[in-house]
């Protein structure tokens, strides 16, 4: 009996060790785990891309390796990579799915949600969102359920975020601040998800024009962020930012001066790609409006290039996903990719006949007077009107890729573009456009081709071309600059490729052309 009592006690005692030293190694495993990914990835985020790793490798528990995992792919993000971002996810997907923990299913399926979100597949996105609704039920823990509810409801705001829907985002956002603020378990966790739901609210703000309000989340956001992490987090990059835009659009030019130095400091130590946009974006538009043209330059073309190393990030990642993850989604690219090369073929055919048809010289006056109508502006904002309107008649269910909101809204853009002049810029290529317009090269093509019928240098080329001879026909001196003049003056980069061009769109040479043009004139 004294041995069995003996025993017994020896079971206990050892379940106690056991039970204490798993409880120290999940609190140095969350030491390590949260001091990396908020205060090592604001200042190093390859040295935090490398703990990750370590603790994933080191990592015998499989929720501790599910987390480090997600750890990789929440930097890979923020480095642009997404590619990475997507594989380290579906890893960790994985152990969660095997394991049964709900809880990270649901957070994972919120975490690819965004990852496509930012590569421009929103019904793909979407997709992810309902999964993590789904999953959401089944967590039994109340407060994981409150959380991931809360996130999850943050995801759908930044969705409303990119249709523009800002009144429906600002819903979303508080709604996920309902659920954050229930939150009981840490408040070292409820005050960092409050201030990352401050962030998003005063986002909305900015979009829905509301100065004082945007400014007043954003402060409350800091507030709350200084109580868990240090100053110069990813998420303060953001606020920062946030606070310059607002004052800056109040006229408030030292307050916003001040909190954009802010802002670039954090963003000259990170390897953020988003945040990197949207700073140099805002000291661009600052120094503009403060007339410092050699400032303004600088910072516009930190924006390009950050933009462009985006754009190109997300078409990477778009490819891999298509190639890799989705099997189905393959076959639907290799549809799209014949029908696209079919397209390409038909254009050039239709090109090659019309430049043949205008050669004839029996029809030139006519086809002179046709140029010239179809190059005024009312007609051409009547053309493009019809566009618009012809959207729901043109589609090709077969050619569907994206929502008819996302459809309706990339051509609203182009209108608007079309009404400026930036397509004059010789740096003009089909990923800036798409990030001027907030989609992907992807989505875009799709449209250019689907409702005007033209590939995107067609398309920036008719738009120099109708440019030039609106200047032609309004300014005297221009009838009588050189073709380089002309070319520079519209965006092409040498005389010839205007000269090519020209001719393939209006039938005429450039020489030609200014000949009828002053025969008409005279007439």
């Amino acid at each position: 009996m004294k041995f069995i009592k003996t025993l017994l006690f020896s079971c206990l005692s050892i379940s106690s060790v056991i039970a204490q030293k798993d409880t120290d190694i999940n609190r140095k495993f969350d030491s390590i785990y949260f001091a990396t990914a908020v205060n090592t990835a604001a200042g190093d985020i390859n040295k935090a891309i490398r703990i990750a790793d370590s603790l994933h490798k080191h990592s015998k528990l499989a929720i501790h390796q599910l987390k480090a995992l997600m750890l990789s792919s929440s930097l890979f993000q923020q480095k642009g990579d997404i590619k990475k971002s997507v594989q380290y996810a579906v890893k960790a997907d994985s152990i969660a799915v095997k394991h049964k923990n709900y809880d990270w299913e649901a957070r994972i399926a919120g975490f690819l949600s965004t990852q496509y979100r930012i590569m421009g597949l929103y019904e793909e996105g979407e997709e992810y969102l309902e999964k993590g609704k789904n999953v959401s039920h089944k967590i039994e823990n109340e407060q994981m359920k409150k959380l991931y509810l809360g996130m999850i409801y943050q995801e759908t705001a930044y969705y409303e975020i990119e249709y523009e829907q800002y009144k429906k985002a600002y819903k979303a956002a508080k709604s996920a601040d309902d659920y954050f603020n229930q939150l009981v378990y840490s408040e070292q966790d409820r005050d960092y998800f409050l201030a990352t739901n401050e962030q998003l609210l005063g986002r909305v703000c900015i979009g829905l024009n509301k100065w004082d309000e945007a400014s007043e989340h954003y402060n409350k956001a800091l507030g709350k962020l200084t109580k868990v992490t240090q100053e110069n987090a990813m998420l303060s990059g953001f606020i920062y930012s946030g606070l310059g835009r607002v004052h800056l659009e109040k006229k408030e030019m030292t307050i916003a001066f001040e909190n954009l130095l802010k802002a670039e400091e954090i963003v000259e130590n990170s390897d953020y790609l988003e945040l990197k946009i949207e700073v140099y974006k805002t000291l661009a538009d600052y120094y503009q409006l403060s007339k410092d043209i050699v400032k303004y330059a600088k910072y516009n073309d930190k924006y390009v290039e950050a933009l462009a190393l985006s754009e190109k990030k997300k078409k990477e990642s778009i490819t891999d996903f298509v190639n890799t993850t989705k099997s189905k989604g393959k076959i639907l690219a290799q549809n799209r990719n014949v029908l696209l090369i079919v397209s390409i073929v038909l254009s050039i055919l239709i090109v090659l006949t019309f430049i043949w048809q205008r050669r004839s010289r029996k029809h030139e006056r006519e086809r002179f007077r046709e140029v010239m109508s179809r190059m005024r502006q009312a007609q051409f904002e009547k053309e493009q009107e019809q566009t618009v309107i012809a959207v729901s008649e043109r589609k090709d269910p077969n050619r569907k890729i994206m929502s008819d909101a996302i459809e309706a809204k990339i051509l609203k853009d182009l209108k608007d573009f079309e009404r400026g002049n930036k397509y004059t810029d010789k740096q003009i290529s089909l990923p800036i456009l798409a990030g001027m317009l907030k989609t992907n090269t992807k989505y875009l093509s799709h449209v250019l081709n689907t409702y005007l019928n033209k590939d995107f240098n067609t398309y920036i080329n008719e738009l120099r071309i109708k440019y030039i001879i609106e200047k032609i026909e309004q300014d005297e001196r221009f009838k009588n600059y050189k073709l380089s003049v002309l070319a520079e003056e519209c965006g092409f980069s040498s005389h010839s490729k205007f000269s090519a061009v020209f001719k393939a769109i209006t039938g005429f040479s450039p020489s030609t052309f200014l000949a009828y043009l002053e025969e008409s004139k005279s007439a």
